[in-house]
């Protein structure tokens, strides 16, 4: 990686303008040239630069403003293997996920860090980088999912990996996934791991019950619980659908609202959902048996159970994964799909999931 002197790089990258065939003009004098020139030539790149870059460190950094903003950056969702093609004077910002970028001659400037990239980098999220003049450069992204924000000329080879960005477009279409509150990709977060107050909620949305919660009025008795999740965690606990992790340190209950949930936890919400069971004498499975034993009820495809139960990360895009292929599941007394007994309970429109799910292309793990 090379040091570049950051705002004479941005001048010559982004203005275009060139000193030496400016002192080929007698009749510009060399004062002009080494002064105002000069100075004036690097005004403009500074000025661009904060221009471009101002709007998205504020947006990401502060978590405040709106996608693309005043310079141009706009922001989308990718997936694992799609590339983009970035030619001279494009830019790009990872804002989230995964990516590395790759050129087979000229240079691709990190603009934030003032230094040159060498081909097969990975980018480092929140950074600004450029492609340099006669510089054709390919980012591709190596993680499931990925928000980037592109300026200038790009275009996109789109892959043929799981979209979860899909997956999680058609569930909030149908009002069973939501934002997290992040400025950027929608706002769904799916390259970060879920929390157990997240998982509690998305039970009581397949069940049907979301509503009910948010208009609960009991007393949530744990002392872990932000407020915008009180009515959720409140409503679990007093229906007997979850429970604490047991006493803080100072005696308090406390329901591990901020503990990680893995893919065995995760599936245990979806069989609860469907009426199995995990209590009693003679439970339909338990956590530890969840992912074998949701294939054996159809559920989960063998290659679900196994790629789940493997060493694949658990976010929140294979929470949106779990979910949405579980609207085909059918229920535990094989009476209706769990999409059909929302419809009916009118938790869900049938209109709404019907165009939703027309616009899905995903392939299931086989």
């Amino acid at each position: 990686m090379k040091k570049i002197p950051l705002f004479l790089s941005a001048a010559v990258l982004l203005t275009g303008l060139s000193l030496a065939a400016a002192a080929d003009d007698p009749l510009v004098p060399l004062s002009y040239l080494n002064g105002t020139y000069s100075q004036s030539l690097l005004s403009q790149a500074q000025q661009r630069i904060d221009t471009s870059t101002q709007a998205v460190y504020d947006r990401v950094v502060q978590n405040t403003g709106t996608s693309g903003g005043s310079s141009g950056l706009a922001d989308d969702r990718y997936k694992l293997g799609d590339a983009i093609t970035l030619s001279t004077g494009s830019g790009v910002m990872l804002l989230s996920g995964q990516a590395s970028i790759r050129f087979a001659s000229g240079a691709v400037v990190d603009v934030t860090a003032g230094t040159t990239v060498t081909s097969g980098s990975a980018l480092t999220a929140r950074h600004r980088y450029l492609a340099a003049e006669n510089t054709t450069a390919v980012l591709s992204v190596t993680s499931d999912t990925a928000v980037v924000s592109l300026e200038g000329k790009t275009s996109l080879s789109a892959s043929t990996s799981t979209d979860y960005n899909a997956l999680a477009d058609a569930l909030a279409q149908m009002g069973l996934f939501a934002g997290t509150g992040t400025a950027y990709g929608s706002g769904y977060d799916l390259e970060v791991a879920p929390t157990r107050v997240e998982g509690v909620i998305m039970f009581l949305r397949l069940i049907g019950e979301e509503k009910a919660a948010q208009s609960f009025t009991g007393a949530c008795p744990f002392s872990d619980v932000p407020d915008w999740a009180q009515r959720y965690v409140a409503y679990a606990y007093a229906k007997g659908y979850t429970a604490g992790v047991g006493p803080d340190a100072a005696g308090n209950p406390v329901f591990g609202t901020q503990r990680l949930i893995g893919a065995p936890e995760y599936v245990t919400f979806l069989l609860r959902a469907l009426g199995y069971t995990d209590t009693g004498a003679s439970p339909d499975f338990t956590w530890q048996t969840a992912l074998s034993k949701a294939a054996e009820f159809g559920v989960l495809t063998q290659g679900e159970a196994q790629y789940f139960g493997g060493s694949a990360s658990f976010l929140r895009a294979q929470v949106a994964y779990l979910s949405y292929f579980a609207l085909d599941a059918r229920m535990a007394d094989g009476s209706a799909t769990l999409a059909e007994r929302l419809i009916a309970s009118g938790a869900l429109d049938k209109t709404t999931v019907d165009q939703a799910r027309g616009a899905v292309t995903v392939a299931r793990i086989s």
